[in-house]
């Protein structure tokens, strides 16, 4: 170790042999501080001091600072056990973005509800997929649009689970198209499902 004692506080047993329980010439070392600088710690330390003991307290801190991050990391093991697994909506979850948000939370350890509006079949997929890896998942089929299908979903999730934790506004359409060509139909069912369908479901 390429470091010397420094600001070391060195005590003659002479003074203090009764309560130390030395005699002659021995003599306590403290290390203070640690210099990279100066030589060789124990080299140094031997020349100056022959018969002293020095603790470095860089090597103390290290151990204290391991036996706290072990203790962290039992506590946090033994508070995941009893803590609820959260509960998930994920809305538009039969297809693409949706399904791999479902799966990576249901896999992760969280009870997912997975909203679908026409793929019932790749909902349930999904949801057996989840239950494989030892999740809890149940499908939904409803139109996030309607108010009164965003209740329905709500109420299940709620009904089965006690709660809802966490919502991911996960569902949306596009009616690409021109401007002065597209529909005012068109252009309602996405404001509709887009915006409204999220303000819903947060609500």
């Amino acid at each position: 170790m390429a470091a010397a004692c420094s600001n070391a506080v060195a005590l003659k047993s002479a003074g203090v042999s009764g309560r130390l329980g030395g005699s002659g010439d021995r003599r306590l070392c403290v290390s203070q501080q640690l210099s990279p600088v100066l030589g060789g710690f124990g080299s140094h330390c031997s020349r100056s001091f022959p018969s002293l003991h020095c603790a470095s307290r860089r090597s103390i801190a290290t151990s204290g600072v391991r036996a706290q991050v072990a203790t962290a990391e039992k506590t946090s093991t033994e508070a995941s056990k009893t803590v609820e697994s959260p509960v998930v909506i994920v809305t538009g979850a039969s297809r693409g973005i949706g399904r791999a948000i479902a799966l990576s939370l249901g896999k992760a350890g969280c009870k997912v509800l997975v909203n679908y509006a026409r793929s019932s079949k790749e909902a349930e997929e999904v949801s057996k997929e989840i239950e494989a890896c030892g999740g809890q998942a149940m499908t939904f089929g409803g139109d996030v649009s309607k108010e009164e299908d965003v209740e329905a979903m709500i109420k299940t999730a709620v009904d089965a689970w006690g709660t809802v934790d966490i919502l991911v506004n996960n569902a949306g359409i596009t009616r690409d198209g021109l401007l002065m060509r597209m529909k005012k139909s068109q252009w309602q069912d996405v404001i509709d499902l887009n915006l409204t369908g999220v303000f819903l479901c947060t609500q």
